[in-house]
């Protein structure tokens, strides 16, 4: 059968909780679903899943009141659905998929997206060059792996090259580039690879030597001021809070620590993020849903501030 999901709500609860559009014009921020997986390589599949879990976990969402922040009320946010996804036509998704986050930002709204498989940050990224947003972006990247292969199965667009290719088409800045929590590679030779075009590591080690501000500290030393992506797999976490993804991993980083340091980065000028590697096929009890909300919660907050304030500076 071929399945196709186009900009349709199968939950009753909009991402985050968020009041539900069929379209971003208007928008400040646009959350969407991007249920695509057929970037990911390996028996562990079913992210195109992700985005409708999200959505019923969204459904228990409150937000913490600890820190007074309110994005919902800085900023005009919905829920706008979900990108057009072919599960039959590889290609076809590809192309919609960018065509999708062009529109949402030539309607001059920032992107949030919820995935899917990793695949999807370069593919977000193109829709909003498409759409005329200045690049090479910054880019903070959490993640248990780079990201960063040339090829994987014959493949160079999937959820390990994504940010390779993004590098090489322009849409990123290496030298303000950061990645977050690495601690797993099919090959040194990735890794290897994005050093040497200036990408700044913090492997797993790093972060716990660092601590929670060090990572703060060196997070805003290499983005700087200038407008920058954040992208966050859920594997980055440790894996006692994500059994639910496609390749998890012990590691450093609590939910906990994640909320500490995008609490820090306040002011960083974000203009789009994503969330992936949701997998509710392998965590039916939703703690791993519950997490990627958490952690959805607290990037929709510096997408929200960052927007506000790039509209009180004009």
């Amino acid at each position: 059968m071929n399945e196709r999901i186009v900009g349709q709500f199968s939950s009753q609860y909009g991402l985050l909780n968020a009041e539900k559009r069929p379209g971003p014009e208007g928008l400040d921020i646009a959350i969407a679903g991007v249920p695509f997986d057929q970037g990911t390589f390996g028996s562990r599949i079913g992210q195109r899943f992700g985005p409708d879990q999200a959505r019923t976990f969204s459904g228990n969402w409150r937000a913490h009141a600890l820190t007074g922040r309110a994005p919902f009320t800085w900023c005009h946010i919905a829920d706008v659905g979900d990108a057009p996804v072919d599960v039959m036509n590889w290609e076809q998704s590809i192309r919609g998929i960018s065509d999708f986050f062009a529109r949402i930002a030539a309607a001059g709204a920032a992107p949030l997206g919820i995935g899917g498989d990793h695949t999807i940050t370069l593919l977000i990224m193109r829709g909003m060059a498409q759409a005329g947003a200045k690049v090479p972006f910054g880019m903070i990247h959490f993640d248990a792996h780079p990201d960063t292969e040339d090829e994987v199965g014959g493949s160079r667009i999937n959820c390990a090259t994504g940010f390779r290719r993004a590098i090489e088409e322009g849409l990123v800045d290496p030298k303000r580039y950061i990645m977050i929590g690495i601690r797993v590679m099919r090959s040194i030779e990735c890794l290897d690879w994005a050093r040497t075009q200036g990408v700044t590591v913090l492997t797993d080690d790093d972060c716990a030597a660092l601590g929670r501000q060090g990572v703060i500290t060196r997070i805003r030393e290499v983005v700087g001021e200038q407008p920058t992506f954040l992208s966050f797999d859920i594997d980055a976490l440790d894996i006692a809070y994500v059994q639910g993804t496609q390749a998890p991993a012990p590691g450093e980083l609590s939910v906990r620590d994640v909320q500490v340091i995008m609490r820090g980065l306040r002011g960083v000028d974000v203009i789009g993020a994503d969330v992936v590697e949701l997998l509710p096929l392998l965590d039916p009890t939703g703690h791993t849903a519950i997490s990627t909300v958490n952690v959805a919660y607290e990037i929709l907050c510096l997408l929200a501030e960052a927007r506000a304030n790039r509209k009180a500076t004009g």
